[in-house]
């Protein structure tokens, strides 16, 4: 029987570079797929639809919702932001990783339903370093600013729900360590699946 793909849930405060870190992350992977979620937010500057988010009103977020169509959501800035179960179980059914780019809230939310995966939180160097990336954006007033810097202090107190945490300084090195994680996560033996036959065939006799 072939093998599920492994959920990868990535969060970040804002600011912390986790855009830039799974640019990165599928150019290294590109077997690698990702989950876009569905937002309320207008797109940033570079940003594209359907291939950073789903960029949909408010209206149409909460008929989704009303419809049980997201696997988890949350209301974050003022705006929602939800991962849609279409598509999250076929792909893993498949036997493709698949990454799922959540906030802290949506991650609460899994943990809750007891959803298993390899959960990984980027950190910044430091609050000052946060701070300087959000401002170097130039897409935000202060005010709002220092709101996501608040926020952004108490998803930090929040990484003891998560399983890695990666402190994102250079974006090469933190793909490394990403990559390590995944490949850590994939030779488990409760997951791992020799390329040959009669060995794989051995371990899941032993197995049962």
């Amino acid at each position: 029987m072939a093998q599920e793909g492994l959920p990868i849930i990535i969060s970040a405060p804002s600011g912390a570079g986790k855009t830039t870190l799974l640019r990165s992350l599928k150019e290294r992977l590109p077997a690698l797929d990702f989950s876009v979620s569905h937002t309320t937010r207008p797109p940033r500057e570079n940003e594209r639809d359907g291939e950073d988010y789903h960029f949909i009103s408010k209206a149409d977020f909460l008929k989704m919702t009303d419809r049980n169509e997201f696997l988890e959501w949350a209301k974050i800035h003022d705006n929602y932001y939800g991962t849609t179960l279409k598509n999250i179980e076929s792909t893993l059914k498949k036997g493709k990783d698949l990454v799922l780019e959540l906030d802290v809230q949506g991650v609460e939310a899994l943990r809750d339903l007891k959803y298993q995966g390899v959960y990984i939180f980027i950190l910044p160097p430091s609050l000052e370093e946060l701070k300087k990336r959000l401002t170097g954006r130039g897409t935000e007033p202060d005010s709002q600013i220092r709101q996501r810097l608040e926020v952004g202090k108490k998803e930090i107190s929040k990484s003891h729900l998560y399983d890695f945490a990666v402190t994102n300084v250079n974006v090469d090195e933190s793909v490394d360590t990403i990559l390590s994680i995944i490949r850590a996560e994939k030779s488990r033996m409760n997951r791992y699946q020799p390329d040959c036959p009669e060995i794989r065939k051995i371990i899941e006799s032993g197995n049962t």
